[in-house]
């Protein structure tokens, strides 16, 4: 089996943009990173079929190009046709258990142009599917709407007890408070809540508040209240694992860098009134409303 470290570096004006590191080196420290990360706590297995969301410049399918063997398999999709265009070059043909795919979602960030919203995509895999599915720092540039919905398309192609593994920043009141005495890495630091709502400055985090960033691009940073996070999993049918694994972006003490880490495990259906609540929503008309709006 090649060698990962073998494999041409991508452009680092790439690494920047879609990866958010900012040296070679850093790429490959955080994909290694998360490797650990999803074999403990994820319990990644090497025959394990699994999907990656917003797989990137290849990043984390580098770090597991050794590791998952077949019958294992990876498949990732993400909105950045370039990125795809370099692992399809670069990746597939020295692994072809790993696979790749364009979805042309929109984002304000990513991929300003397309016509369809995270919200109204549907994963192009079928239901049942995989044993494991991770995104990373994913659930950190998408809207409420759009967050629910992916959570649902992740329980829909997971195999019953399938695991998944994200990455959220998470927010209640005493992260709140550590974010306003100056985070790790500054984030949220003049936040307000998702429609424009402003937050005053002794006021808790309530259910279902989402924070924003940046007022002009507001999925370049995505917070989430931690119990609408957990509330949205259930709801899903998954089973959230007793343990939330906190990062240190806010100032909280913890063994890695980065975002909070929630692992996950198919055990149900998603709920009665979770489908009722989605199907009550009219969301092909507010597509096609939405994508007017484009034209």
């Amino acid at each position: 089996m090649p060698a990962a470290d073998a494999v041409p570096m991508p452009p680092l004006d790439l690494i920047r943009f879609l990866s958010g590191s900012g040296s070679e080196d850093d790429y490959r420290a955080t994909g290694q990173l998360f490797r650990r990360l999803l074999l403990n706590p994820g319990g990644l297995k090497p025959t394990d079929r699994v999907l990656e969301v917003g797989c990137g410049i290849g990043r984390m399918a580098l770090a597991l190009a050794d590791l998952i063997t077949p019958p294992g398999s990876y498949d990732g999709f993400d909105i950045a046709p370039a990125a795809i265009h370099w692992c399809d070059e670069h990746v597939t043909p020295r692994w072809p258990h790993f696979r790749f795919h364009h979805a042309d979602v929109f984002n304000a960030m990513y991929n300003p142009t397309s016509r369809v919203r995270a919200r109204a995509y549907h994963f192009p895999y079928p239901s049942g599917t995989f044993d494991l599915v991770f995104l990373t720092s994913v659930f950190t540039h998408l809207l409420p709407a759009d967050a629910a919905h992916y959570l649902a398309e992740v329980a829909r192609v997971l195999k019953p007890g399938g695991r998944v593994f994200a990455t959220f920043f998470l927010l209640h009141q005493e992260r709140l408070e550590r974010v306003r005495a100056g985070g790790m890495v500054g984030l949220f630091r003049d936040m307000r809540r998702y429609k424009n709502q402003p937050l005053a400055g002794g006021e808790p985090v309530g259910y279902g508040d989402c924070f924003y960033h940046d007022p002009q691009v507001l999925e370049a940073a995505v917070g989430y209240d931690r119990q609408w996070v957990t509330d949205q999993i259930r709801a899903c049918g998954l089973t959230a694992d007793a343990t939330i694994y906190y990062g240190d972006w806010c100032g909280h003490p913890s063994e890695w860098d980065g975002q909070d880490v929630i692992c996950a495990t198919k055990t149900g259906t998603p709920a009665f009134g979770h489908k009722l609540k989605k199907a009550m929503r009219l969301d092909g008309l507010r597509e096609w409303l939405w994508r007017r709006t484009k034209n």
